[in-house]
């Protein structure tokens, strides 16, 4: 109770009261037995009611002395709600400040300069022995030729006094990016002897940037059909010349034995009796190709086909 009182008000009219009733605490346990060994003897109803007086009265000095002056609790709460205020008013400055920030971020993006226009397009398809530019009037600016070679032989794509592409295989595509300037260009394929050939363009280049042009989206690719017939040990194939994409191979098995088709790298049709016929499904690329069958022993004796995927 001590403890309690000192922390709070009135310290010292509560130390006092602790004090006295310390003393009489002392007194009645150790000190008035040696003087008076019956104490309290006949006195003991007065002493429970003097030791009643002690407690009630240290508890009423509790109440009393150790309770907070309001002074104390305003002074608090005086301090709690300056805090808070002054809490919120630096949130609302922090709020102000921000906006400026906020409105000068908008700015920047509202001054962001529009995106630098895309170089003209120019599709230029080169066969043996010729080069087609669409469209063939070129205009002055950045320009990006898209080539395709559809040929059989290699080809690739050179501005006289100016740069040139990379060598293109047979159905492969590249691309030229170059600056024209108004006047005279010349186009060719800059493979030995294929200029003097015939693959050469000349051309006048107009004032002003070209129009990009919009490739068309392709149609839909139906695939390409190609006969097949074998026999006794050979595959005929009609057309034997093959075109790159989604080719399906329509066989007819005219031997006495059983046949399949098989490609080499790639998938192969299934068991195909004496006069029965089946079909085999694939997509082909550019290049060289090797047609068989797939029977132990058939190949070897001559079914196989080597063929041109252009």
């Amino acid at each position: 109770m001590l403890v309690l009182g000192l922390s709070t008000g009135h310290k010292v009219g509560l130390a006092v009261t602790a004090f006295v009733f310390i003393l009489f605490a002392l007194g009645s346990s150790f000190l008035f037995p040696r003087v008076r060994p019956q104490y309290p003897g006949r006195g003991l109803p007065a002493f429970i009611i003097v030791a009643f007086v002690f407690f009630f009265g240290m508890l009423s000095a509790v109440e009393v002395f150790g309770a907070e002056p309001k002074e104390t609790k305003q002074s608090e709460h005086a301090a709690d709600t300056f805090v808070r205020a002054t809490t919120t008013t630096a949130a609302t400055a922090t709020t102000v400040t921000t906006a400026p920030a906020t409105q000068a971020q908008t700015t920047t993006k509202a001054a962001t300069p529009a995106a630098a226009a895309k170089p003209a397009t120019i599709d230029v398809t080169e066969t043996e022995f010729k080069i087609v530019l669409a469209p063939s009037a070129l205009k002055a600016g950045k320009v990006t030729f898209q080539i395709k070679n559809t040929g059989k032989l290699p080809h690739d794509l050179a501005i006289v006094g100016g740069p040139r592409s990379k060598l293109i295989a047979p159905g492969g595509t590249g691309t030229l990016t170059t600056i024209l300037k108004a006047g005279k260009v010349e186009l060719y394929c800059s493979v030995p002897g294929h200029k003097q050939a015939g693959m050469n363009v000349k051309t006048t280049v107009a004032q002003g940037q070209a129009a990009a042009t919009t490739p068309a989206a392709p149609a839909a690719a139906t695939p390409s059909s190609v006969k097949v017939t074998e026999t006794e040990f050979k595959i005929v194939l009609a057309p034997p010349e093959l075109k790159t994409g989604r080719v399906t191979f329509e066989i007819k098995n005219t031997g006495k034995l059983p046949h399949d088709l098989a490609i080499v790298g790639g998938p192969k049709s299934k068991l195909i009796a004496p006069g029965g016929t089946g079909t085999l499904s694939t997509i082909l690329k550019a290049g060289k190709v090797e047609l068989y069958c797939s029977v132990p022993g058939h190949k070897q004796a001559g079914m196989d086909v080597k063929t041109t995927v252009s």
